[in-house]
């Protein structure tokens, strides 16, 4: 694996904000998701540029990138955790997360 490649994993690992306050929707479903809920997220990666594309809750996550997918992203399964932004505003973060498919 690439350093940028680690990079952008360990960013990952770190917890990425997925929304501001304590809810964020699923995409798929429009289902509200809450803190502790598991989520799968695809990440349209670009350069060093990293950029949530989708996030699907645990009804409409699929597990795996379709094959047809062409665009470098990755495809990432963790829970939502709250946290709070240098702020001090509430937010939504993707925690404990693993990266479950890529293209690049």
């Amino acid at each position: 694996m690439t350093e940028t490649l680690e990079c952008r994993e360990r960013a990952m690992l770190r917890g990425i904000p997925v929304g501001v306050g304590q809810t964020a929707l699923c995409d798929g479903c429009g289902r509200t998701l809450r803190p502790n809920d598991r989520v799968e997220i695809l990440v349209d990666v670009e350069g060093t540029v990293i950029d949530f594309a989708t996030t699907r809750g645990p009804c409409c996550a699929r597990g795996e990138l379709p094959s047809e997918t062409t665009r470098d992203c990755w495809l990432v399964s963790g829970r939502l955790a709250t946290s709070h932004d240098h702020k001090m505003r509430s937010e939504l973060v993707l925690s404990g997360a693993s990266v479950i498919g890529r293209t690049d």
